[in-house]
């Protein structure tokens, strides 16, 4: 069963949300919020863009200087906890590769980045959360619906809400 960087971050933000993305219901690509997100992440590291496939995981943007770098691009920091989720997991997995790297979180609109790492600890949420996102998508049916704050701005919001 494969997982992405996004599966994982949505595991952090909604689980319904996940279970949705796993059978490719309807995504909203043509949603405002990701239309623009495309767009700052495209413009933010123009001439550094490296897309970088490592299994089902896509890495943004991978720099080196020094150490390797991956840069993880969000459009704002609403959801920073998933987001740095999505970018542990792809840490964890240049660790199972055998590369050690570390990570930046970038809000360029906010005007702000975060460096991170990895951790033990990181690595045991993670594996907890793999065979939680697995038991997750293969549910007959979604978990229920839970009102968040984000949930009117979310691209599923009408497999909720309506």
């Amino acid at each position: 069963m494969r997982i992405t960087g996004v599966m994982v971050q949505y595991y952090f933000t909604c689980r319904r949300e996940l279970w949705f993305f796993s059978r490719n219901l309807n995504f909203d690509f043509e949603n405002d919020d990701m239309l623009i997100g495309r767009l700052i992440h495209g413009e933010s590291f123009e001439r550094d863009w490296k897309e970088i496939f490592l299994g089902d995981a896509r890495l943004d943007v991978v720099k080196r200087r020094g150490k390797l770098r991956v840069i993880e691009v969000k459009k704002s920091s609403r959801l920073e906890e998933p987001a740095k989720w999505q970018l542990r997991y792809y840490l964890y997995l240049l660790r199972e590769a055998g590369v050690e790297a570390e990570g930046v979180m970038s809000y360029p609109e906010e005007g702000r980045s975060e460096r991170m790492g990895l951790n033990e600890e990181d690595v045991k949420i993670l594996e907890r959360a793999f065979e939680d996102i697995k038991r997750v998508i293969s549910l007959e049916r979604p978990p229920r619906a839970e009102k968040k704050p984000y949930c009117r701005r979310c691209s599923y919001r009408d497999f909720c809400w309506v």
